[in-house]
């Protein structure tokens, strides 16, 4: 990109991302067990580096 592009800003190099945990994979019959699939899903997303989070609530499904 860099050479391609010659950008003059160097913070146009960034790459930022949004991360949004998965409603998928949550349960209406055990909204207790959202809590630490939600806490896994956003601790990942943390870890890997995202700018943005957004995570689904306890009651969502």
């Amino acid at each position: 990109m860099k050479k391609r592009f010659q950008p003059r800003d160097p913070r146009s190099l960034a790459l930022r991302f949004h991360t949004q945990t998965a409603g998928c994979s949550l349960t209406a019959q055990q909204p207790y067990n959202n809590v630490v699939r939600v806490a896994l899903q956003a601790l990942a997303a943390v870890l890997g580096g995202t700018q943005s989070l957004h995570t689904n609530s306890f009651d969502e499904t």
